[in-house]
């Protein structure tokens, strides 16, 4: 996103506010001078030296810690070879994942899981119906699916089939007959649909599907069962690999 976009959004976009690392006042004043109405998602003091990586909406920006420098965009640190915007988001997102509670999430997992993935789906969204037509194959290779129901605003009506599915006396079914398009009746009840769609966009998140693993980096959108479980396992060999 430009610069110019980013701050537009930021001065008319209303955002919710997860709990923020105590940072100078000088970092949040500069926050604020450009978007009035912006509110931190997160921050935190950033392996660029005298800056801050700040959230706002779920995007990154670099404050320095006496507030006049912002930088929007791509920082990289040649040396660890690292997009620290990318890593900056892969921290929000895990931790985000933490908040969410496992009954509040749609578990596909097989007997003993090796790996385990957070995967934010639409009910109305193609790719979320192929990736749900292959969870046998998800969970035959090891792979735990923990679906988050996050209905986009562009898909009218997607936040009441959402509804719909979490309501159901059995919801994993609900939802697998949901993602076949068979059109379930409606039902209402208590739910967290609201909030798990704060949680995601607090999250950086605008897309369906997104795959993130455990240490909240994000695979991408559809991944085939065999490429999601070759980069999984490619991410647990670097993780064992001696510094």
């Amino acid at each position: 996103m430009s610069r110019f976009l980013c701050v537009f959004a930021l001065l008319f976009g209303a955002v919710s506010v997860c709990a923020a690392d105590e940072v100078p006042k000088a970092v949040t004043d500069a926050i604020h001078s450009v978007a009035p109405k912006g509110k931190i998602d997160a921050a935190r003091p950033s392996s660029l030296p005298g800056y801050y990586s700040v959230i706002v909406d779920g995007h990154v920006l670099y404050v320095s810690a006496d507030g006049k420098y912002l930088i929007e965009g791509l920082v990289f640190d040649v040396a660890r070879r690292v997009d620290l915007k990318t890593e900056s988001l892969s921290i929000v997102r895990r931790e985000g994942i933490a908040k969410i509670a496992q009954d509040r999430k749609l578990v596909f997992a097989p007997p003993h899981p090796k790996y385990k993935v957070t995967v934010f789906t639409d009910v109305d969204c193609p790719y979320c119906r192929q990736f749900h037509k292959q969870i046998a194959d998800y969970n035959r290779l090891g792979i735990e699916v923990d679906y988050v129901l996050f209905p986009l605003s562009i898909h009218p009506g997607a936040d009441k089939k959402a509804e719909t599915v979490w309501c159901a006396a059995d919801r994993n079914a609900a939802y697998t007959e949901a993602m076949n398009g068979t059109a379930l009746p409606p039902k209402t009840c208590n739910n967290p649909i609201k909030e798990l769609t704060s949680q995601a966009m607090s999250m950086g998140l605008s897309g369906t599907p997104a795959v993130i693993a455990e240490d909240g980096t994000e695979l991408g959108g559809y991944v085939t069962p065999a490429d999601l479980a070759q980069r999984l396992e490619s991410m647990a060999s670097t993780a064992k690999a001696p510094n």
